[in-house]
């Protein structure tokens, strides 16, 4: 089986359950609005949140490499037979299985994103800005020996420096997809470990992201769930979300949520991605809410 071209970073099956439903159309449409360019617009899932190759680099000898897309696949396969009991029904979180599933499933979620390739791209850049200014050692080298990472302490490979510093970009996009692999099962370890629970409505109001599992609080970078104490959020329908925290409280339960509570989750999405909303119904709609909220906030301030 030929790899495709087209690869998404937010598995279409997902999206199938935020497509509009208020209207006849050939093709599966959701609502997209980016935070920084364009309008509002329908359009087809099989449109948005993709590269070319993006998890299908290329080898030495100009083919493919189709390892880590056939197991996207096969992991996006998995999820897809049980995600519409998981959204709108209720399942048992405690179910060791789905527990797992579920997790792997959204620690890669949070990897894949291309956002994190460039994000790791940066970094280097800064770090390798630090090196050049740190003393050397007595074979030319930095005098560093351990970098910690937020969930992490890394020995500093010391070897590969000289080529890096010459040629930052050439291996980022291999680093990142070794990552993928390298780091799923260790964030999918961190989510079991948290406190899960849903909150659901009636209506289908939520919306998601093109990066939909966040960490909401202000004081930490969406991106920190590896965090001591952190809340994390994700879409699973546009009836449901599921939060994980480190609470001390009764976990695996479904909280139902008044209708207009929706407004705060959406608003949680939408300034917890720097690239677009998704959503199954009118975007101006859930703008429209979002800005009541916070019309309602101000106002409970300056009383």
């Amino acid at each position: 089986m030929s790899t495709p071209k087209r690869q998404h970073w937010v598995p279409r099956f997902y999206l199938r359950h935020f497509t509009v439903t208020d209207r006849a159309s050939p093709t599966e449409q959701v609502w997209i609005f980016h935070r920084k360019e364009g309008e509002p617009r329908l359009t087809s899932i099989n449109n948005i949140a993709l590269e070319n190759h993006l998890y299908s680099p290329k080898r030495p000898d100009g083919t493919r490499d189709p390892r880590l897309e056939t197991k996207l696949a096969r992991l996006e396969g998995t999820l897809s037979k049980f995600w519409p009991k998981l959204g709108s029904g209720f399942i048992d979180l405690g179910s060791d299985s789905v527990r797992k599933a579920i997790s792997l499933f959204l620690s890669v979620q949070f990897l894949r994103h291309p956002e994190r390739r460039d994000s790791d791209l940066n970094s280097r850049r800064r770090l390798l800005e630090q090196i050049e200014h740190t003393p050397k050692g007595d074979i030319d080298q930095p005098a560093i020996g351990k970098i910690h990472m937020v969930a992490d302490e890394s020995t500093l490979d010391r070897s590969p420096l000289a080529s890096n510093r010459d040629s930052p970009n050439e291996p980022s996009n291999e680093r990142w997809l070794e990552a993928i692999e390298r780091d799923a099962v260790r964030y999918a370890k961190m989510l079991m470990k948290k406190r899960w629970s849903i909150v659901f409505i009636d209506e289908p109001l939520f919306v998601t992201s093109d990066y939909p599992i966040f960490v909401p609080e202000p004081e930490r970078e969406r991106y920190q769930i590896a965090a001591q104490g952190a809340v994390i959020l994700f879409p699973i329908s546009p009836t449901r979300i599921l939060s994980f925290d480190d609470l001390d409280a009764p976990a695996n339960r479904y909280h139902h949520l008044d209708c207009a509570d929706a407004h705060l989750y959406n608003l949680l999405t939408w300034v917890n991605t720097e690239s677009f909303m998704i959503s199954p119904r009118n975007v101006f709609d859930v703008l429209e809410g979002m800005e009541r909220l916070k019309n309602e906030f101000a106002q409970q301030v300056g009383k």
